[in-house]
């Protein structure tokens, strides 16, 4: 009878075991402090955006680059150039309440002439992108 108990004990403890290994084998990838964003537009134009990470906190490295995403889409709707929009680097800086991603990014001007323009965005750690920020 009681060899039967040990079997059963050892099965819940293998049991208990392979959930913790399971656990700490799900490790998180958080974000660099300078990293390429690889960003592909459209029309087939590719980039490789360089991002300085100043951030005080971890975040995951999906969550940025969902926030990355967003903010890309919302600024090139923004910009209403489609095809000259061209994103030059991305720097993500902490807030008071929430966290702030600066895009510097030229364009065509009316004159033909590429124009450097720059947006605020801010994000929150969960990956909620905002409404652009007036700065």
């Amino acid at each position: 009878m009681i060899p039967r108990y040990f079997r059963f004990y050892y099965l819940i403890v293998f049991g208990m075991f392979l959930n913790t290994v399971f656990l700490f084998s799900q490790e998180e990838i958080v974000t660099d402090k300078d990293f390429n964003f690889s960003w592909q537009k459209a029309n087939g134009d590719q980039y490789e955006i360089p991002v300085k990470n100043n951030l005080n906190i971890k975040i995951e490295k999906q969550k940025i680059s969902r926030v990355l995403m967003q903010i890309l889409l919302k600024s090139i709707i923004k910009s209403r150039d489609f095809q000259a929009f061209n994103p030059v680097q991305i720097t993500l800086i902490p807030d008071k309440k929430n966290n702030i991603v600066i895009l510097d990014f030229t364009k065509l001007d009316n004159s033909g002439e590429k124009q450097k323009l720059t947006y605020y965005f801010a994000f929150d750690t969960y990956g909620n992108v905002f409404d652009q920020l007036d700065l």
